[in-house]
């Protein structure tokens, strides 16, 4: 029955935006899609893909990242976790990182919930380490990729892959920072997904200032930043339920009990807003949402699901992130529709 709901509730979800389109709600661009004038860099955010280790169901996938790419011909690839969900995880990783690496465009990764954390083994199985790997070895394989500007981090702070990556503009100066963070998978003893923990939120305070000194010499002179990570803040459920009827509800949906938010409510929104510098973002996870929203001057955005093989997603594509020279930002959502190889392009927002 659940199932069924879900599936009356795309087929609406799509009909609106049919309507919603023919209002001026999306434009489509097509192949001949223009980058804005005063956009100095792009970043294309795309999200759990969930390659299956089946060649002729992940090639869907594929076909969608390759179209926007293709389209947009953004500046990096953020990719915010479940690359894959399989057992075999180790082969799926491998097949959709040399994917990326095609492109030979920097691309950046935050691991999900998925990525070799939920694999059952039956007590006399033999691993093959070819083919499943836990997360260190998937992190260490990351970091022997060219194009892939992914780090370990900080082996003092909890998680694995807390990083960051500074845009330049032509003139080398810095226009933003990109904050990648790792949002664990589960919370066993909080029976629910896992959260950020107090030495996160101390490195990303420290890392914001750390920044702002090196870039303009004092550590209170925050640089502009945009954090990526895959397990949506508590906070994005409040700003969708608080926007409703406002200018600050932009784009999207969100579904009834689609909710994978943490079982605790951490501090790191608080200190978002605290610091000043971090202004968007950008999550997966709760492949049904796809919302935008500005919550108390931070734009909390949803991506929308690459995944053409686990969940019957309403929409599927990613998010254009275009970055300005002053270091303030808009988004468009991409659309490829089932049945078309263009993608549709919002506008920006």
């Amino acid at each position: 029955m659940k199932k069924v709901f879900k599936i009356l509730l795309s087929i609406l979800l799509v009909a609106v935006l049919i309507v919603a389109g023919s209002l001026g709600f999306v434009t489509f661009y097509h192949k001949d899609y223009k980058p804005a004038d005063d956009t100095a860099y792009r970043i294309l955010q795309i999200t759990d893909v969930h390659i299956l280790n089946d060649e002729k169901k992940d090639a869907k996938a594929f076909k969608t990242i390759t179209e926007m790419v293709e389209t947009t011909k953004p500046d990096m690839i953020v990719l915010t976790g479940d690359l894959t969900s399989e057992k075999e995880n180790f082969t799926a990783f491998k097949t959709g990182c040399e994917f990326l690496e095609s492109f030979n465009i920097p691309w950046a990764f935050v691991f999900g919930n998925h990525e070799g954390l939920d694999i059952k083994y039956a007590p006399d199985e033999v691993i093959d380490p070819e083919k499943i790997a836990d997360r260190q070895t998937l992190s260490d394989y990351l970091e022997t990729l060219p194009n892939c500007i992914y780090e370990a981090g900080d082996e003092n702070v909890d998680g694995m892959g807390n990083y960051y990556y500074n845009v330049k503009d032509d003139n080398g100066n810095v226009i933003t920072s990109l904050i990648m963070m790792d949002s664990h998978s589960y919370d066993e003893e909080n029976n629910g997904y896992d959260h950020f923990h107090d030495n996160q939120i101390e490195w990303y305070e420290n890392t914001v200032k750390t920044i702002a000194k090196e870039v303009n010499g004092d550590e209170s002179e925050v640089v502009p930043s945009l954090a990526f990570f895959h397990v949506p803040m508590k906070e994005y459920m409040t700003a969708y339920d608080e926007s409703k009827g406002t200018d600050n509800r932009l784009w999207g949906f969100c579904f009834p009990k689609e909710d994978g938010t943490p079982a605790v409510d951490d501090q790191m929104f608080e200190k978002m807003v605290e610091l000043g510098s971090t202004k968007g973002c950008f999550v997966g996870h709760d492949h049904m949402n796809n919302f935008s929203v500005n919550y108390q001057g931070i734009r909390l955005t949803y991506g929308l699901s690459c995944d053409h093989n686990i969940y019957l997603v309403p929409l599927r594509g990613g998010v254009l992130i275009n970055v300005k020279n002053d270091g303030s930002f808009t988004t468009q959502h991409l659309i490829r529709h089932r049945g078309q190889s263009t993608i549709t392009i919002g506008k920006e927002q």
